[in-house]
């Protein structure tokens, strides 16, 4: 490889006389620059898509484990005073294994595979929650200021995508800084358009946009290079620092959205990348947490999973809301139970790694109301659990809120019909 990144590959041919003496030695050389880039495109799209199985991997796992730990200290707290240190100190393992989950579906959201299918969101709480994981993969000797607002105009959008645009500029400021160091700012805002505006290799229509802007302190893009670097394979990084293929990822997600991007920058000073994302809707009306009451009811609830633990933590939690709950962590003993009195039973609440199971209780009662568990699947989604019949389809690690009115909904539209 040439000091300017240039790949060659080179045969020699020794070149002889008629009497056999050498002469000297032929060199041919090859360009295999764009070669060798695709080559580390694909074993970096393998290595990402191991990544991403063995994340999947961990997540079931571990959100088995915090559906234990929220769901015993949900339990816990029920018998505790409020006011009380426990009831503090329990108030705070609830929260933690909250955030831990969001942490986990965080994760999966940049691992997945995206169906680019859009829908209408708004920016402010994907934006936030992408720089929440981000924050913890990015250098602290980068600082970072946001500048979000409350609410944003909803766009229409596909979430895994957005993240993958916060992951890509965000990696990519922070590579352009010195010696790592800098200041990094995420700011969203709404913009209303009076007149078309001059976007990379596009304009976009006058109207109202949600903008994006990620600047770096970094040392900026030279302006010969400012119009290659959306172009694949492009890239002034030094070898091992990048592909060449973030920024061109970006724009295609962009342009997928309806939307433009610009490129600002002054080196030795930075660069600023601006994303305009048509509005969907002008005002979006912020949610707000209202706890949700509690129902239980006196139904009879078969339950089985196969981690033991969450058997008997459900159990537990169905009991105190009243059903009568037979539960077990063998399929095929709960389906002898089922086969034995199919008429005893108004629900049933499985794991997603039991659809054989799920297939024979519905073959029995078309019409009986199945809530599938999961702690994440990438072979069972939310489209496959309802093909199987499946009424609702949760994901651990479930509030006992969540639970609770699941199976009201479930039990409630079962009697509607």
């Amino acid at each position: 490889m040439t000091p300017d990144g240039v790949f060659w590959f080179l045969n020699a041919y020794p070149a002889f006389d008629d009497k056999g003496t050498l002469l000297g030695v032929t060199e041919v050389g090859r360009n295999i620059t764009v070669r060798k880039r695709l080559e580390g495109q694909l074993q970096q799209a393998l290595k990402m898509e191991a990544v991403g199985t063995l994340a999947g991997g961990i997540a079931h796992d571990f959100n088995n484990i915090l559906a234990i730990i929220l769901g015993n200290a949900e339990l816990a707290l029920d018998d505790v005073p409020e006011g009380t240190p426990t009831h503090g100190s329990l108030t705070e393992i609830t929260r933690a294994s909250l955030r831990a989950k969001e942490m986990v579906r965080q994760l999966l959201a940049f691992s997945r595979k995206s169906d680019e299918e859009q829908h209408p969101l708004e920016l402010t709480s994907v934006i936030k929650e992408s720089m929440k994981m981000l924050r913890n993969v990015i250098p602290t000797s980068v600082a970072f200021q946001t500048h979000i607002p409350t609410a944003s105009w909803t766009i229409m959008g596909d979430v895994a995508q957005i993240n993958q645009i916060m992951m890509n500029l965000i990696a990519n400021g922070a590579q352009a800084m010195p010696d790592e160091k800098g200041l990094l700012e995420v700011t969203l805002e709404n913009m209303t358009l009076g007149e078309e505006t001059a976007c990379f290799s596009s304009t976009i229509a006058p109207g109202d946009y949600v903008k994006l802007s990620v600047s770096d302190t970094g040392e900026g893009i030279a302006t010969e290079d400012l119009d290659r670097v959306f172009e694949p394979y492009y890239t002034t990084k030094e070898v091992g620092k990048g592909t060449g293929m973030g920024l061109s990822v970006v724009h295609g997600i962009v342009k997928r959205h309806g939307g433009g991007i610009r490129v600002k920058s002054d080196p030795g000073k930075g660069t600023r990348f601006e994303i305009y994302f048509p509005a969907f809707k002008k005002t979006v009306e912020a949610e707000k947490e209202t706890p949700e009451e509690i129902r239980g009811g006196t139904e009879s609830i078969l339950m089985v999973d196969d981690d033991a633990a969450i058997v008997n933590l459900n159990h537990q939690r169905l009991t105190r809301l009243g059903y009568r709950v037979k539960s077990t962590v063998e399929p095929l003993k709960a389906l002898e139970w089922f086969k034995a009195d199919p008429d005893g039973f108004d629900a049933v609440i499985s794991d997603m790694t039991m659809p054989q199971m799920t297939r024979e209780i519905l073959s029995i009662r078309p019409q009986m109301p199945v809530i599938l568990c999961t702690g994440f699947s990438a072979r069972v989604t939310e489209k496959d659990a309802h093909a199987l019949g499946a009424a609702k389809y949760l994901e651990k690690p479930l509030e006992v809120r969540h639970l609770a009115t699941a199976l009201r909904e479930v039990l409630e539209e079962k009697g509607a019909r």
